[in-house]
């Protein structure tokens, strides 16, 4: 995958936040808008995480495995769909099984790097579940770096009803060049994507509230970086045209959702309540088909 010509830098100042943000936030979730916030949801209330537990643990409909080469034969999906994106051995195949009620659905490759396979899983019409390869392994092919590239970019060109992306990123290594190529090409394509934080049970508290606080602070520079490309184009457009009442355009956008959560799929930590909030998306479907009343 090639950076997109925003060129966010890797070396961002992680330590930007460390004297500003003073809740504690080595926690299941975090709302990345509010992060004082003390209300608990209202999609963890018993009713919603009721649902959400129904959703994932629907019946399983598996569909065509896809490859770099047979991607041009995907069709959109009818359903909702969320992808899973993440580096190799990030935990993408735990944690789809942690999601489906622990069913052993995703089989992760024992040799890092190896898995080059699209899997599409279907809950039933709730929800649809798709596991990308993992990219970023160092001991592979330049071929098979190119087949990931074109498998991932050609899957996103065709998702059309593609309702966020979760990019996966290990507590212990936090973001490598290979995620902020991934977050670019979210931001290019105006993908809405979540961050979801992997196997956290290998840190302490303190720790992982020091990994938060790094992450906060590069979504922080994408922000500002975003909009500072936006206005930099809508001015340039303006002053190449006579019409200087001409709207403004977003180039680019962080559709980022506002909650960010840490997981752990072999502690059961944070999965029922990343399993709740993911559920809204069958739910807000499934309202706006009229087949279920919202309330």
């Amino acid at each position: 995958m090639h950076r997109a010509n925003i060129q966010f830098e890797n070396e961002t100042a992680w330590g930007l936040y460390a004297d500003v943000i003073t809740p504690y936030l080595a926690k299941p979730f975090l709302n990345i808008n509010f992060l004082n916030a003390t209300e608990t949801p209202f999609w963890l209330d018993d009713k919603h995480v009721e649902k959400g537990n129904l959703i994932f643990s629907s019946k399983i409909i598996a569909y065509p495995v896809y490859v770099a080469q047979t991607i041009h034969k995907y069709k959109p999906s009818d359903i909702p769909q969320i992808a899973i994106f993440g580096r190799s051995n990030v935990g993408k195949s735990s944690l789809i099984n942690a999601l489906l009620n622990y069913r052993e659905v995703a089989q992760a490759s024992r040799t890092p790097g190896r898995t080059r396979h699209l899997f599409v899983f279907n809950l039933e019409n709730y929800i649809s579940v798709v596991d990308l390869p993992g990219y970023g392994y160092a001991k592979v092919s330049k071929n098979m770096r190119d087949n990931w590239s074109v498998l991932i970019e050609e899957y996103l060109n065709r998702a059309k009803n593609l309702k966020r992306a979760l990019c996966l990123i290990e507590c212990t290594e936090l973001l490598t060049p290979h995620d902020f190529v991934l977050l670019d090409m979210f931001i290019t394509k105006k993908i809405p994507f979540q961050i979801i934080l992997t196997k956290i049970d290998k840190l302490k508290a303190s720790e992982l509230h020091n990994a938060m606080v790094k992450i906060l602070s590069v979504l922080d520079n994408y922000r500002k970086k975003v909009k500072a490309y936006n206005e930099k184009e809508n001015r340039n457009k303006k002053n190449n045209t006579k019409n200087k009442n001409l709207a403004e355009e977003i180039m680019y956008e962080l559709n980022i959702n506002e909650y960010l959560f840490n997981v752990s799929s072999l502690k059961h930590f944070g999965i029922q309540q990343l399993r709740a909030h993911l559920s809204l998306i069958a739910l807000d479907n499934l309202h706006s088909r009229g087949v279920l009343r919202k309330g």
